[in-house]
This record gives structure tokens, C-alpha cells and sequence, in this order.
């Protein structure tokens, strides 16, 4: 009992640490606000008002906590509390941090009364149907240590939206506000990028912003190499492997090939590496980056940037299912907004948490609670999120005695003129 007694003091406390190094300078109000969200999110493993509300264990009437968190979200958020979440998360990722750009989808077929629902190709299932929804652009970063990715930019849209352009747009939104993280620390990035981003706009951006870039090529591109234009598949097909290297591939080490060839692309006429890989699928994989190569590491290197994306498909996957992310019930877009942006905290305390693993005996109990089959994986959001939950599900009671808040003595007799 007194084992128990210690984990769930020590899981408050970790969680509140991080709620008030984020809420630093904001109002006590919203610093209220942000603990009882991440606190609520991570007890409940869920982003439903109503079992957040359940999960603070407060003696107030569920209905009103519920109206009480809804209209926090309805309000805009301090800048601070991301400017705060976003360098812790960036002191996590170390020096020439990779970072991985892709987009999702969240599908809402019964939704009416949602604000700017839109119309969306539904990514998980089998004919890719539209559906009505949202469209979902996320970047995350690479932990230094441990590799697991944490959400740097998080922006939920639609197309229907009111001045809406395009998604190219948002994606440089979020491009823009990772290099002003960077050119604070005087640091470059690596941006990750599957094919869905080859077109010159994404190429132009990254160019003229000064960053490192690793791209997978649609096979319907051009390059210029001896002299003249060639198809991609022609350079592709005319060449072998000349490197061999062992890459972990969809959770394998396998055996491939690579080869690197100099050429142009349309975007700005900028000579850039070509990085055929061979080995790993049907048809060998074409990138395209303008990282240095002087040495057979180099081209190792933009080989497992690339195929550490998959990890950004994972952080996806883990929101949806373990967090049951498609199924909010706010209907703005600010407050859905919003809502994303405390899940989005709330996974970032995990990641942060995972740089610990093996260093620190808390970090290693929560493991242990999670009660994994596995002792080894490579994405490790799994057993610490469910580690929490089977934590805090012994908890008897809310954090209300941690936030400070001033109770206002009740007046108990009649007013005397003695």
C-alpha cells in the first residue's frame, strides 16, 4: 500500500511540475485550467470532457466542471503556455535535431453541428472513401536520446474555412515556426518529408529558409544530371546500390543498397543529392536532400532520417487509439484546437518522460505498471501512457490541494451591531 501510496504522489507531482513550468506567467485561472486537462487527459486516458471532469475527482457537480473546462477552451490560450512547451521540448531534441512533417485525417461521418466540417479522404479505411471531417498537420521532433517523436506544431483545419488558401499554407505555418525555434538556438534542422510534399513549393520554402531538408520523390519527376532532363525512373533503373548498410525497416533490420547521384530539380535550378536506396521494397526508394555528403555516413544518415518517419505515423496512431482522439465532442475549431493542443502536452510529458527510461527509477516503475508483454520496443508512448493510467487509477482523490486555490471563508452568522 505504502509502494502505492508513493507512485501516486509521485506521478501528481511530475505531472504538476510540467503544468506549471508551461503555465509559467499566465493567470491562475488558466494555470488551473492547463493542470486540470493534463491531469485529467492522463488519468483518464481520454479527451471526453465528461471523463475528465470525472477523472478530478472534485466535489462539484460533474455538469458544471464540464461547462467550466468548455468554456476555457472557447477562449484563446496565452501565447506563453506554447512558447514554454515548445522549449522544453526542444532542449529534448539536442543538436541538429530531424524533424518529421505529415498529415492526417479526422473523420467525424455522424458529425452536423461541428464548425467548418469539411470533406476529407479517410486514410484508414480499405477504399480510401471521403468522409466529412478534418484535415490534421503535424510536426514532430526526434528525442535525442531514446528517438521518440514530440509534437513541436499541431494545427487542426479545414478547407471550408473562412480565408482558407491551401494546406501547403499551414504546412509552412508550422515550417516558419520551427525555424524561429531553431534561429533562436543558432541551430539547423532536418525536415522529413514523404512524397505527398514533392512539389517546388515545399522545396522553394525549405531553400530559401536556409534548412536541411529529406524528401521521398513522386516517380513522375524530372531531374537534370549529364547534361539533360531525364525521367526520375530512368536514373532510377540505370543504376545499383554501391553502399551496402542495414537499416531498420517497419520494426527489421534489413539489408540494402544505396547509391548517390548529383542533380537539379526544378525548384530554383539547385544542385542537390539524389539517394537511391535498394533493397527495402519493389522499387528502390528515391530522396532527394541537400545535406552535405562527405562520407559514406552522410548518406547512411539521410537514409535513417527518412525511414525514421514512420514514427510520426505511430504518434498518429497512438493519439487515435489510446487517447480516442476522433471522438471529441467540442465544436468550434478553436476549442477543438484547443483541446488538440492539451493532448498535445499531455503526449509531450510522455516523451519527455521516455528520455528517462533506464536513468531514472520512477520512470522505470511506470513501466513496470504498465504490465507490456514487451521489454524491448522502439516506440515507447505505449506502456508509459497505460503505466499512468494504472497509476493514477489508484488515486482516491482530484489535485485540487495542489493549485493553491483560495478558499473563501463562508459566513456562518447574522450580522451583530455590538
Amino acid at each position: 500500500m505504502n509502494n502505492f501510496t508513493t507512485n501516486n504522489y509521485e506521478m501528481k507531482r511530475e505531472i504538476i511540475n510540467f503544468c506549471r513550468k508551461i503555465s509559467d506567467r499566465c493567470n491562475k485561472p488558466e494555470s488551473k485550467f492547463i493542470m486540470d486537462m493534463i491531469y485529467g487527459i492522463s488519468k483518464s486516458k481520454d479527451i471526453l470532457l465528461s471523463s475528465i471532469a470525472e477523472a478530478l475527482d472534485e466535489n462539484t457537480k460533474k455538469a458544471y466542471i464540464i461547462d467550466r473546462l468548455s468554456d476555457n477552451l472557447a477562449n484563446d490560450l496565452s501565447s506563453s503556455i506554447d512558447e514554454n512547451y515548445c522549449d522544453l521540448a526542444m532542449n529534448a531534441l539536442g543538436e541538429n535535431p530531424v524533424f518529421l512533417i505529415d498529415d492526417s485525417d479526422i473523420i467525424k461521418p455522424l458529425g452536423e453541428k461541428f464548425e467548418d466540417l469539411g470533406i476529407v479522404r479517410d486514410g484508414s479505411s480499405r477504399n480510401k472513401s471521403y468522409e466529412k471531417g478534418y484535415h490534421h498537420t503535424e510536426i514532430v521532433g526526434l528525442t535525442q536520446n531514446m528517438r521518440q517523436p514530440i509534437s513541436v506544431f499541431s494545427k487542426i483545419h479545414s478547407s471550408t474555412q473562412k480565408d482558407y488558401v491551401s494546406a501547403n499554407t499551414i504546412t509552412f505555418e508550422g515550417i516558419d515556426k520551427v525555424v524561429d525555434l531553431l534561429n533562436a538556438r543558432n541551430q539547423k534542422g532536418i525536415f522529413v518529408n514523404d512524397r505527398g510534399y514533392d512539389n517546388n513549393a515545399i522545396f522553394n520554402h525549405y531553400l530559401e529558409k536556409k534548412q536541411y531538408f529529406v524528401i521521398r520523390l513522386k516517380e513522375n519527376r524530372k531531374v537534370y544530371c549529364n547534361h539533360k532532363w531525364h525521367k526520375i525512373t530512368t536514373i532510377r533503373d540505370s543504376h545499383k546500390g554501391k553502399i551496402k548498410m542495414n537499416l531498420l525497416f517497419q520494426g527489421e533490420e534489413k539489408e540494402c543498397f544505396v547509391s548517390v547521384i548529383k542533380v537539379q530539380i526544378t525548384a530554383q535550378k539547385k544542385w542537390i543529392n539524389l539517394v537511391l536506396v535498394y533493397g527495402l521494397g519493389e522499387t528502390p526508394m528515391i530522396l532527394a536532400s541537400n545535406i552535405p555528403i562527405k562520407s559514406k555516413d552522410d548518406v547512411i544518415k539521410i537514409a535513417r532520417c527518412y525511414l525514421a518517419r514512420w514514427r510520426i505515423e505511430k504518434y498518429f496512431k497512438f493519439k487515435k487509439q489510446e487517447y480516442n482522439f476522433e471522438n471529441f465532442r467540442v465544436r468550434t475549431l478553436n476549442s477543438i484546437n484547443n483541446l488538440n493542443k492539451m493532448l498535445t502536452y499531455a503526449i509531450g510529458l510522455i516523451a519527455l518522460l521516455s528520455e528517462k527510461i533506464g536513468k531514472r527509477e520512477f520512470v522505470n516503475k511506470i513501466i513496470k505498471e504498465s504490465k507490456s508483454l514487451k521489454d524491448k520496443v522502439y516506440l515507447w508512448f505505449y506502456q508509459l501512457a497505460r503505466g499512468i493510467y494504472n497509476i493514477l487509477s489508484k488515486v482516491k482523490c482530484g489535485i485540487r490541494e495542489w493549485q493553491n486555490i483560495r478558499k473563501v471563508k463562508q459566513y456562518d452568522g447574522q450580522l451583530s451591531l455590538l
